[in-house]
């Protein structure tokens, strides 16, 4: 029988299991309340619509009549999208790791004490009959309900303990961290990068953007070019199998060490990012020549992977879906995979000559045993170990071998719009553009962040994100934080007074809803229900932490418009985290690149003038160069910085709150950064 709840979900991974026996509830009052006046204890399910062990667990266990009554007997079964929830994740993902003493995952699979919702025992995915050295799903659940039955005061007792241990963060400083702290962080993060296959040492692999775009702000602090073992940490993003050599973008990560094999959900979090990293490693390079022989390879690559999410994961509304799904029909990674005899039909079928079919299947291991379930996933067999190094797939190649699989059925779509992860993506459009001299690829990313904004008044009642036209849960911090960057890049952009007034309005409501004593900014505000409301992280995951985002957002905006307000509340987060960054510095790697640009901020030029066109050249130089030049012909905004009554205009050259006496000529102005 169809379940109406969660057929009325946002999420359409709720959605998905409208049709299981187990009744599922959302998390709520509703809910949790059943649970309370049963003295029922909660089993919690965390998962997402691309992840390939959530759909396993959901065919072996969920949708097995026997199990689901097992379910229902006990319990009160809640189900949770993560990215819907991530307050709901972080918590007991948190409460995973201490529990456990190591990393959870997903499916989260957490048993809650109904009356203060506390876990009392955590596990990932569990399957429906013994196997991996794990129980059986009925079994445990059994074994859970019992315990808690006979044993209420200890399970109470051991959530207690999670809750206070969840509650209990490091504390702050009264200073705000040094930049030694990311030195050191660079040193320990360089030392753990693999050798052998680049990237971080060990299985899986992870892209870890966040961790390289740290190394590569490091980079740039030090004047390197980013060569050596950075440089293969970039190249092998390209040219193994978690690049997606048909169509473009990344997946979620590889299973093994050599980034050979990957699990094949494509999500937004990641891709969001990836055009800005690669960009921005390009730039690194300063040797003539070779900042156009890395641009060679990647600017295409990148190309490739906006246009594929602007084709597949845009919505009717143009903001981007959340991820495709692992799965097609059940089988993972099935629309990706090939034979050599399918690969070499469709290339023959095609035109494509023999040596250069010949030459595909040997580089991309055809003509080897099979690399995945008795099939081949492309991946290259001879790797790069430098950016310049990639070798894209020949073009008439790439392109008979995607329509055709194009032909094939697609993996499904989870067509919610985070603002957030949509705000990640415009930035990152934004900042590749900006960096490439791709005006086309600046205008996509504002576009999107413009789509994204609600209007001045509706900012504060913000959701997270919407199915169709249906809002879902109110916005967290990480949402708000994002939009602020998104909107802070566009104003970098083009200054103009309505977007500072969008900036204004997106400090004034995280200032208001979330602020927590300590001067850092809580995750959730008042009215999500969250176990634990008062959880401030600092951490990044797959995508930077909002602590970290909003700081370090907010300092470049103090910085630039003259807001010594906002340079506060950078300052205060920045204390707040000193505690957290001293016990495990290197899980900070966008709040320390934030501490940086904070004691060392960068030098940008505020450009006054009636005609801007004057001064365009100079502005497309020093902007190729990587310097931030803010052109308007406002007099209200930079008021401190006059606009001249007459003659072509006056460029201001700031670096943090001081500036050169301004001046009133293109030639001189570059002739400062000579």
């Amino acid at each position: 029988m169809t379940n109406p709840r969660m057929l009325e979900s946002t999420s359409p991974y709720l959605r998905a299991h409208a049709d299981n026996p187990v009744e599922w509830h959302e998390w709520g009052e509703e809910a949790l309340e059943l649970a309370r006046r049963e003295d029922r204890p909660i089993l919690l399910s965390i998962g997402y619509a691309a992840c390939h062990w959530c759909h396993v667990m959901a065919r072996e266990s969920f949708s097995d009549p026997a199990i689901a009554a097992v379910m229902n007997r006990h319990f009160v079964n809640i189900k949770v999208d993560r990215e819907e929830r991530p307050d709901l994740d972080k918590t007991f993902q948190t409460a995973h790791a201490l529990l456990n003493q190591r990393g959870g995952g997903w499916p989260l699979t957490a048993f809650l004490n109904p009356d203060d919702r506390t876990p009392f025992f955590i596990g990932t995915y569990f399957p429906a009959k013994p196997r991996f050295g794990m129980p059986g799903f009925a079994d445990l659940l059994e074994r859970v309900a019992i315990a808690y039955r006979e044993k209420g005061d200890q399970t109470r007792q051991q959530g207690a303990a999670v809750r206070e241990a969840l509650s209990a963060g490091p504390a702050g400083g009264t200073s705000v961290p040094p930049v030694s702290v990311a030195d050191r962080a660079r040193a320990r993060l360089e030392a753990s990068l693999d050798r052998q296959h680049g990237g971080l040492d060990g299985a899986p692999k992870f892209p870890q953007l966040p961790i390289l775009d740290f190394l590569i702000d490091e980079a740039a602090s030090r004047g390197s070019d980013g060569s050596g073992e950075l440089d293969h940490a970039v190249a092998a993003l390209l040219d193994g199998g978690l690049f997606d050599h048909l169509d473009g973008g990344i997946f979620r990560y590889c299973v093994d060490a050599d980034w050979t094999i990957p699990h094949f959900e494509k999500m937004l979090v990641d891709n969001a990012q990836l055009p800005a990293t690669l960009a921005r490693f390009c730039r690194l390079a300063s040797a003539e020549g070779a900042f156009e022989a890395r641009r060679a390879v990647v600017e295409p690559l990148i190309e490739r992977s906006i246009h594929h999410f602007l084709e597949r994961m845009r919505l009717p509304d143009g903001s981007l879906a959340a991820s495709l799904d692992a799965d097609t029909e059940g089988e993972e990674g099935g629309t990706y995979v090939w034979t050599p005899d399918e690969a070499r039909a469709v290339l023959e079928a095609a035109g494509v000559d023999e040596p250069d079919i010949t030459s595909f299947l040997s580089d991309y291991g055809l003509d080897r045993p099979p690399n995945f379930e008795g099939r081949w996933h492309l991946a290259r067999v001879d790797r790069a170990r430098r950016v310049e190094q990639v070798r894209p797939l020949d073009e008439p190649v790439r392109a008979a071998l995607l329509a055709a699989r194009d032909r094939r059925v697609q993996p499904r779509r989870d067509d919610k719009s985070l603002v957030g992860l949509n705000a990640l993506a415009a930035t990152g459009l934004i900042r590749a553009g900006s960096v490439l001299g791709r005006g086309d690829w600046i205008a996509l990313g504002m576009d999107l962040a413009d789509r994204i904004t609600p209007g001045e008044a509706e900012i504060a009642e913000m959701p997270t994100g919407y199915l169709g036209n249906r809002a879902s849960v109110p916005a967290f911090l990480d949402d708000y934080a994002l939009l602020l960057e998104a909107q802070a890049e566009a104003f970098l952009q083009v200054p103009d007074d309505r977007r500072l007034v969008v900036l204004e309005a997106i400090v004034s409501t995280v200032t208001r809803r979330f602020s927590d004593a300590s001067g850092g900014f809580r995750l959730s505000q008042p009215g999500h229900g969250s176990p634990v409301e008062s959880l401030v992280v600092y951490t990044d995951d797959a995508q930077p932490s909002g602590n970290a985002v909003l700081a370090d957002t907010l300092a470049r905006l103090g910085y630039v418009l003259g807001r010594s307000d906002w340079l506060e509340l950078a300052e205060g987060v920045f204390k707040a985290a000193s505690g957290s960054v001293d016990r495990a510095a290197t899980a900070h790697p966008r709040l320390l690149s934030a501490i940086r640009r904070f004691h060392q901020p960068a030098t940008v030029v505020v450009l006054k003038s009636r005609d801007l066109p004057a001064w365009q050249s100079a502005i497309d130089r020093l902007r190729g160069r990587g310097v931030v030049v803010l052109p308007t012909t406002s007099e209200t905004l930079f008021a401190d910085k006059p606009m001249p009554e007459t003659g072509p205009g006056l460029a201001y050259v700031c670096r943090g709150l001081t500036c050169l006496p301004p001046v009133d000529d293109p030639e001189r102005l570059v002739a400062q950064f000579a």
